[in-house]
């Protein structure tokens, strides 16, 4: 009887396997098994980009935390029992929000050489992400292979190829881009949680007080520049970043 039922509740949800065994949610073989479902749910009233939507603006609102199940459902004017028909789990449906964040980025001007269009790119996901600072935390604990992801990795790759680069090097710069972008949004998100004015661009009495504290005999040079240290400007910090990454990037690959 229980194999028919994890059989039948298969068929609804394919990341349910029919031995009962799941995909871990933002894996490939979970978003090879979400793009399946989404093919099957096609016509139907409620939709993954409905669900989705209405639960990114209440962690827009309020955080990540303010999303539950219940509420999400009362939300939407349904019950809970119909989302489990769309996610299984709260876990399942953060990746799926965090997926449609990525579908905010914009294409570049076709007219830009890879290098230009990969910071245009990279600057536009730095935005989208730290706009959803409830999100960016989650986008960062798990590949990014949702469809919007995939559009992300298009646009990327497919001005790569255009200007002639090798797969190789296109995915190397893919990679080292996104590592940055992701980690100093996750960053910028983390420093504005706990509300930490010395790296959100204002300055900070605590940090001052903390100096104060510091032996110059061993600090020295961390008092030396502490002046820049305690105003630090996170947009320009992430410009120089950006632009130094990808001037290396670029020599590389014309250096050849």
């Amino acid at each position: 009887m229980f194999a028919k039922i994890r059989s039948v509740f298969a068929q609804v949800n394919p990341a349910v396997q029919p031995d009962g065994a799941t995909h871990a949610p933002g894996s490939a073989q979970w978003w090879r098994d979400r793009y399946l479902q989404r093919l099957r749910a096609r016509g139907r009233g409620l939709s993954i980009e409905r669900i989705c939507q209405v639960a990114l603006r209440i962690i827009d609102e309020g955080g990540a935390r303010d999303l539950t199940m219940r509420r999400l459902a009362e939300e939407l004017g349904t019950g809970p029992a119909s989302l489990y028909r769309y996610v299984t789990s709260r876990e399942e449906l953060l990746v799926e929000v965090a997926d449609l964040v990525l579908g905010e980025l914009e294409p570049p001007d076709p007219a830009l050489k890879w290098r230009d269009a990969v910071e245009r790119l990279a600057n536009d996901l730095r935005r989208v992400l730290v706009g959803h600072r409830g999100v960016v935390l989650i986008s960062s604990n798990a590949p990014l292979l949702g469809p919007n992801a995939m559009r992300a990795r298009e646009m990327f790759w497919s001005v790569m190829d255009r200007d002639g680069c090798e797969p190789q090097f296109a995915v190397q710069v893919y990679s080292s881009v996104m590592h940055f972008v992701v980690c100093s949004a996750v960053f910028s998100a983390s420093a504005s949680r706990r509300g930490d004015s010395a790296w959100s661009g204002t300055a900070s009495s605590g940090l001052h007080e903390l100096l104060d504290l510091l032996p110059a005999r061993k600090y020295p040079t961390v008092l030396k520049f502490s002046d820049y240290g305690d105003r630090p400007d996170p947009e320009h910090d992430f410009s120089f970043g950006l632009r130094a990454l990808l001037d290396g990037l670029w020599r590389s690959k014309h250096d050849e």
